[in-house]
């Protein structure tokens, strides 16, 4: 990724050490921050889900927890603020979101050869 001139950052909520448990285990090439408030996340546009989402969401969340644990991936006890909802964006280096993708529930994710084919897209406009 830095060779197209590219720096993955993950953010998430909880402490520091949060996100260096995570990314020296799990993701060492990400740059990762941590924070105790929703702040970040609020500036992107993200929200709290609800509990009707939840309910309406339980098979897709249900579906996306079983192919982790599948995977090998078991998560531990939650840390910050457990409704709030996840999302992807790539950012270019003038701080303009050129790509958003706002999740539905936790585990919904992007396809990676979408992001990856936005990203290209700063690097070959």
């Amino acid at each position: 990724m830095k060779a197209a001139g590219l720096q993955l950052l993950a953010l998430g909520l909880g402490r520091p050490e949060h996100a260096e448990r995570y990314c020296g285990r799990l993701a060492p090439s990400l740059t990762c921050f941590a924070d105790t408030t929703n702040d970040a996340y609020y500036a992107f546009g993200l929200r709290q889900g609800t509990m009707t989402e939840a309910i309406q969401n339980a098979f897709n969340i249900a579906k996306v927890s079983a192919k982790a644990v599948v995977d090998g991936f078991v998560q531990g006890r939650a840390t910050g603020d457990v409704q709030m909802m996840p999302g992807t964006f790539i950012v270019d280096q003038q701080g303009i979101i050129r790509y958003a993708y706002y999740s539905q529930y936790a585990g919904d994710d992007p396809e990676i050869d979408v992001v990856l084919a936005e990203a290209g897209k700063l690097n070959n406009p």
